[in-house]
């Protein structure tokens, strides 16, 4: 009670506790704070230990120079100013949905309070080194241990951190997934060991100051904290919490030196042909972007190649989301990804030459993406012109101005901000030479360098993308990809990420019954499309055609979400088909496929249907539909082309088989028709598949042929920006004889 007595009776106590009620109050209003997750520990981190050093400076009085127990006083009242906001925002789950209770106590256990625990020991410190200007010191401290984590992601690789006070920092990525496991639990126990050498400091120097004789044994204590603190630092890279280049290099242990590059790649993942071939795609892009940025820099690239999410994610963090660090002249891109964002990473590296000093980036995130993604051109299998009307054309309103906003860009849809970013950026390119787009993004000032304000601009390029008008199937296909909420506006956004998550490997793994239990879980904390288009592809290939059928129609019943559910016109056609009824399959495969979702789903529809009218369809139901095990999927279609000579459709599916075991020879001739598939989308894809072929065979010329061929099966300006592109790689390949 006496404890309860002299911390109530401080008026600093009561205004602290009043500040942090407020603040959780205003919190329950905000998405992502509004609930007991990551983001509100991480708030409470920073503001709650801080509130609860202050109070310690306040407290020492009471303490009668006792080291300790002005510690323990001063934790205590800093952990009780942890008290209201906790109930607040828990009670708070009473209107906004809390999906996982556990796991944000868990978290909060972890954040706020041994923040709270290092902050009162650093204030304690502080109290025994000075007797004026203790609160500059104190805040000056708090400021330099969070600068820690901008020091740590801007001088090394990775772009997590741990940090005392603010425990984890995940960095600035697109991953909702949030998998921190149990590094978090041993670094806020390494927390507490450090809150406790702090401690032992400050009674030392209050002995010294007392002229008291400082025990050996404190000494000892002492010593033996400062050694397993230094060998904690020496071993934080095996420890999980950071990771030096040095570290990843020996954990990729490959590396390949080219003009331009020095690439680093998992060594065991990628033989001496392929990253031969790797490095000279780093070198064909690095000639056409230093071509169209009208640059040359001199200094090489260190591109680091990661076999898996999981390896790049234990690394580096941003397990899913692809990186660049132009101050560091470096790029993070996933081994599988390399093909698709190479490109774009590269042009946030190489835009250094002419980026705001020592960061060498643009100050304004609209600049940066939207150049990479002008330089890219195409995105969703469609030209940036396009989908940016289409956008549009859906009713959507963006606000467009806000995106070259310091924060804007971030709060917008992904999709939606990249696009209309890229679009723009590619009009001002285009319409007024990359000289004057040079200068703006190195200073973020449109007036100054095209003599209008940003919203003349917007509006010029509004009318430039305003003709022609977007189809229907367009509208319809933008409204599936864009008119999506931000993770800011989703309910326990990461929670539902990481049970998705979960049904993703549950259903690669071929535990499809899991997977209908993880969905079906996802589905009680929110019906998001994800959630549902998984519970129902789970439920298809656990057999169960009848419940995905049933629950498939039922949740396109709902208007308000039927844009977003246009996979599930797929699933349900294989329900149907599996259950006999090729006539509603093949309806439902033709409504997919005149959106054009994408290409996956164009040729997806298009097997099915050519299936539905192909001579050996029924047989090859089973194999279209997944129901034949990988290792006899290539033997199954041997043995159905031996049987029918007919079919076109058996070798076009053979051929993709082969192709994904790395047989090209084999491929190329199972793909080498005698006369062009019936289906002009198959014969796209047949045409496309046999290029890839030809290009691993280095038999450019067939490349270049193929590809012309196929564009005379497509209108899409999209697919000529695409083969041109292949074409020209040839061209470099074939002169460096690739």
């Amino acid at each position: 009670m006496l404890f309860l007595k002299i911390v109530l009776s401080q008026p600093r106590f009561r205004t602290l506790l009043f500040v942090l009620t407020i603040l959780s109050l205003v919190c329950t209003q905000i998405p992502l704070l509004n609930y007991l997750g990551f983001e509100f520990a991480v708030l409470m981190s920073i503001v709650g230990s801080y509130s609860a050093g202050l109070l310690a400076l306040v407290l020492a009085p009471h303490a009668s120079e006792n080291t300790y127990k002005h510690f323990t006083l001063s934790a205590g009242a800093g952990l009780l100013l942890l008290v209201p906001p906790l109930m607040i925002i828990s009670a708070n789950a009473l209107f906004v949905r809390n999906c996982s209770f556990a796991g944000g106590l868990t978290i909060y256990l972890l954040g706020p309070v041994p923040a709270v625990i290092f902050v009162v020991a650093l204030a304690v410190l502080v109290t025994s080194l000075v007797s004026r200007w203790r609160k500059t010191v104190l805040t000056i401290a708090v400021i330099a241990v969070l600068s820690h984590i901008l020091v740590v992601t801007l001088i090394s690789p990775q772009i997590f951190a741990f940090n005392p006070i603010l425990g984890y920092f995940p960095g600035i990525t697109y991953d909702e997934s949030l998998r921190i496991g149990s590094s978090l639990f041993q670094f806020r126990i390494l927390t507490v060991i450090i809150a406790a050498v702090l401690l032992l400091a400050a009674d030392m120097v209050r002995g010294r100051k007392a002229k008291a004789p400082v025990s050996q044994t404190k000494r000892i204590v002492l010593i033996v904290g400062g050694v397993f603190l230094v060998s904690a630092y020496w071993f934080s890279d095996r420890l999980g919490f950071s990771s030096s280049e040095e570290f990843i290099r020996a954990e990729l242990g490959g590396v390949y030196e080219s003009e331009h590059f020095t690439i680093l790649y998992p060594k065991d993942a990628v033989t001496t042909e392929e990253i031969e071939r790797l490095a000279a795609r780093h070198e064909f892009h690095f000639n056409t972007i230093a071509r169209e940025l009208r640059i040359l820099p001199v200094r090489k690239i260190r591109s680091f190649l990661y076999a898996s999410a999981e390896q790049k994610g234990r690394l580096i963090g941003a397990a899913g989301t692809n990186i660049a660090k132009p101050w560091r002249w470096e790029l993070h891109v996933n081994l599988n990804d390399v093909n698709r964002v190479l490109k774009h990473e590269m042009v946030h590296i190489m835009a250094a030459d002419f980026g705001f000093p020592l960061l060498r980036i643009s100050l304004n995130s609209g600049l940066i993406e939207g150049l990479a993604m002008a330089v890219e051109r195409v995105e969703y299998d469609e030209t940036l012109h396009r989908l940016a009307a289409q956008i549009f054309a859906t009713g959507l309103r963006p606000d467009v101005e806000s995106l070259f906003s310091v924060s804007g860009f971030l709060k917008s849809h992904g999709g939606t901000s990249y696009v209309l970013a890229g679009s723009f950026c590619r009009y001002l390119i285009d319409q007024y030479g990359m000289r004057r787009f040079k200068w703006l993004y190195r200073t973020g000032s449109f007036e100054s360098f095209y003599n209008k304000e940003l919203p003349v601009l917007i509006a010029e390029w509004r009318r430039f993308i305003s003709v022609p008008e977007p189809s229907v199937s367009e509208r319809t296909r933008a409204a599936y990809m864009f008119r999506r909420p931000s993770i800011f506006g989703r309910e326990c956004a990461r929670v539902i990420a990481e049970v998705n998550e979960e049904t993703r490997n549950a259903m690669r793994r071929g535990d499809f019954e899991a997977a209908v239990e993880l969905s079906r879980r996802s589905l009680e904390l929110t019906r998001s499309p994800e959630a549902i288009l998984q519970h129902a592809n789970a439920l298809l290939r656990s057999g169960r055609s009848e419940a995905a059928i049933e629950f498939g129609t039922e949740a396109l019943a709902d208007s308000m979400i039927t844009h977003t559910l246009l996979p599930l016109y797929l699933t349900l056609g294989d329900a149907h088909w599996k259950l006999g009824n090729a006539l509603e399959a093949g309806r439902l495969y033709d409504a997919l496929y005149s959106v054009h979702l994408s290409p996956a789903y164009d040729e997806a529809c298009g097997i099915r249907r050519f299936g539905l009218r192909d001579p050996s369809g029924e047989q090859l139901r089973e194999f279209i539909l997944g129901d034949v095990a990988d290792s006899l999927r290539i033997p199954w279609l041997e043995s159905g082309m031996a049987k029918s000579r007919f079919s076109q459709l058996l070798p076009y599916l053979l051929g993709r088989e082969l192709i994904a075991e790395k047989r090209m020879d084999e491929a190329r001739r199972t793909l080498m028709l005698p006369r062009p598939m019936s289906m002009g989308v198959l014969e796209f894809f047949r045409l496309r598949r046999l290029a890839t072929v030809h290009l691993e065979l280095k038999e450019y010329e067939k490349v270049k042929i193929c590809l012309w061929e196929s564009l005379n099966y497509t209108t899409k300006e999209s697919h000529r920006f695409e083969n041109e592109e292949l074409i020209r790689w040839c061209d470099w390949l074939e002169g460096r004889e690739l």
